[in-house]
């Protein structure tokens, strides 16, 4: 009998498209239907390549055949699609008899979706156990959430996690460097081995917006190319005997190319850019399926003999996951994991400061709304907010009117809900930081103020004023203060709308440079960020009540922390649980809770709890006393605009302080 082994390595990769012949299921989930777009990251602005397409239908082996068939997805930040998934991944499995199928998600699937602010992944990990996927490997925005949270999912995931490039992750033990998938035909004539290796980008601008010790708790991410050259020797010499090796990848396009180059792997797999690809470089397939596990890689490695040789025979395509008729049980949970959205949607998230009333997201296309004013300063307040895993610093937030969509006037004193962010921004809005120099900030939102009105009519927060006395407009202040056209400031705003042609000066500035533009998965959800920043304000809230007490004399001492439990733990057992904050929100906030539903409270547990192990300790309460006097977010909007009172332009430019949230 021959044993010949095959070796993947996880990495990007891009091949040719291939559909299904089946006729497609037209179908809406209940999920759709309830909710909407739910997912997360960034919509697929880019162009779908594929440049070849197939079209075959899995079979049974022959009986001399050793054959392994891969199911791919990617960047997956909603669950809609996992039900469907499931029953596609079992119909393969049972319609391809001798064959090795495994199904696996190349990264980014904990973050950057409003779901996972709240839950912190508990929802999609569950998900993946029901699939089940085999293997998992990292994405850049697995270190969007907290770092214990994510080595607890590493630890509990009952799949492969492949980790070949960031060896030093404190979960280690609980990954591996590589695997190897042995493969054999029906008749046992025909034996061989496929290596996995999963690589993810060590690129330094994915992760400078971390506070120390860095993403993914201080991990050192090293050279992929370097891991694959490591691995591919490993497993290709007398140890492993491997076939094949297939890379997975967390990478972009430009850098799976890299790898095509360098190594003379017959097809790469690869997630990151969220459009679809299926490329040929340099002999070597790329497949991406895109985002959101709306396509799957459907990818076959089949050998027909032992008397093949190493080189396998590659079939691949893209498949519509909704051909497939949801598993109606996973379908069940995954739409109960989102029953933890359902309480927040009439909550109060924030009141509405009098200076941004009346409220109004009416013509947002043709002036300033109110509404979108305040969208803006509640993220770029969010994104000021200096937190334990991640370090931002904007002095202006823009967005585009069309993006303010819900055309709506809001009653007087009203509150803001998640309902009321859903209606105005879409779930799946992603922002990024970019650096813009002040003659070309003002000339930018001039030029979108300055004629009719357009979807790119630009809203921005109440640092920024303008001028309406001349025409057109001019912004005479930034951050609070004059305007300096020499200085260069950081705006966060939608990447994609710096290129559209709304704004001509900022299109063509960006065009020409292109490489002043972050990363792609750098960006930031909106939703995610400012449920997380409605998180830390309501646990500010009870800090706050608290304070109101204890006796002020205790306050800097060692007592201080026990105390606030004190008020708080009313079982007196040391640990807060989430119904003591569901008692504390009503008692002491007085808000209006239900004791049978207590997402609100968890969220809010979930964000004291600062070290990530469940629990609110004493522990966890000295840390907020040693943060306190930097703990209040950059308030600066809040405090210098009183219930009654103009702008205090002053107070805008001076009211900042280092926070810790």
């Amino acid at each position: 009998m021959q044993v010949i082994p095959i070796i993947l390595l996880i990495c990007s990769t891009t091949s040719a498209f291939s559909a299904w012949t089946k006729p497609p299921i037209r179908r809406r989930t209940l999920m759709s239907a309830l909710y909407g777009s739910r997912g997360g990251g960034r919509a697929p602005g880019t162009l779908d390549k594929i440049d070849a397409s197939e079209s075959w239908e899995v079979s049974p082996t022959k009986p001399s055949e050793a054959r392994l068939i891969v199911i791919q997805v990617t960047d997956v930040y909603t669950l809609e699609n996992f039900a469907s998934l499931k029953t596609m991944v079992e119909e393969t499995r049972k319609n391809s008899n001798g064959s090795k199928v495994v199904c696996m998600l190349t990264g980014d699937f904990l973050s950057p979706y409003l779901l996972s602010s709240i839950d912190q992944g508990a929802g999609m990990m569950r998900a993946l156990s029901k699939v089940p996927i085999d293997y998992l490997t990292w994405g850049n925005h697995e270190a969007d959430i907290k770092h214990k949270v994510v080595c607890k999912h590493v630890r509990n995931f009952p799949g492969t996690w492949i980790n070949s490039n960031m060896l030093d992750h404190e979960a280690m033990e609980s990954q591996k460097e590589f695997d190897v998938i042995e493969l054999c035909s029906p008749d046992g004539s025909n034996s061989r081995k496929v290596g996995l290796v999963a690589v993810l980008s060590d690129d330094p601008k994915l992760y400078e917006h971390f506070a120390p010790p860095g993403a993914f708790g201080g991990a050192t991410i090293t050279d992929p190319w370097e891991a694959l050259k490591k691995y591919k020797a490993l497993l290709e010499g007398p140890t492993y005997n491997c076939d094949v090796i297939l890379p997975l990848q967390h990478l972009y396009v430009q850098d799976d190319y890299k790898t095509c180059e360098m190594f003379d792997f017959p097809v790469v797999l690869s997630g990151h850019d969220h459009h679809r690809v299926d490329d040929v470089r340099c002999g070597t397939r790329l497949l991406k399926p895109g985002m959101n596990a709306v396509y799957a890689t459907v990818l076959e490695i089949s050998w027909e003999s032992a008397n093949t040789g190493k080189a396998p025979k590659i079939r691949a395509r893209f498949v519509p996951t909704m051909d497939w008729t949801p598993d109606p049980i996973l379908a069940r949970e995954c739409e109960r994991a989102y029953d933890a959205l359902a309480p927040l949607r009439n909550t109060e998230l924030a009141r509405i400061p009098s200076t941004f009333e009346p409220l109004s997201s009416s013509g947002s296309r043709e002036k300033v709304c109110t509404m979108g004013k305040y969208i803006c300063t509640l993220i770029r307040s969010s994104l000021n907010v200096t937190r334990r895993q991640r370090r931002h610093r904007v002095d202006a937030v823009l967005l585009m009117g069309g993006n303010i969509r819900g055309n709506a006037d809001y009653p007087p004193n009203s509150y803001f809900s998640l309902e009321a962010l859903e209606a105005e921004i879409k779930s799946d809005e992603t922002i990024g930081v970019v650096q813009i120099p002040g003659w070309l900030l003002a000339e930018g939102i001039q030029a979108t103020h300055a004629g009719d009105p357009i979807p790119g009519w630009m809203q921005y927060d109440n640092g920024i004023v303008e001028n309406y006395e001349v025409s057109p407009p001019v912004i005479t202040h930034v951050a609070g203060e004059p305007i300096q056209l020499d200085k260069t400031y950081r705006v966060a705003t939608k990447i994609g709308d710096l290129t559209n042609g709304q704004s001509p000066p900022l299109a063509e500035y960006f065009l020409a440079h292109p490489e002043a533009l972050p990363p792609k998965g750098a960006y930031v959800n909106i939703h995610a960020e400012l449920m997380g920043y409605f998180a830390r304000n309501l646990w500010r809230k009870l800090w706050d009540a608290t304070t109101e007490r204890i006796d002020p004399a205790i306050i800097h001492t060692d007592e201080e922390a026990r105390e606030r439990l004190k008020i708080l733990n009313k079982s007196i057992t040391g640990v807060l649980t989430v119904d003591e904050i569901q008692a504390a929100l009503n008692e002491l906030l007085g808000y209006s809770v239900d004791d049978r539903e207590k997402t609100l409270a968890e969220f809010v547990h979930s964000f004291a709890d600062t070290s990530g192990d469940g629990t609110v300790s004493l522990l966890d309460m000295e840390v907020f006393c040693e943060e306190m006097a930097e703990l209040y977010e950059r308030d600066r909007w809040r405090l210098a605009f009183g219930r009654t009172s103009a702008p205090n332009l002053d107070a805008l430019s001076k009211v900042e302080r280092q926070t810790t949230f």
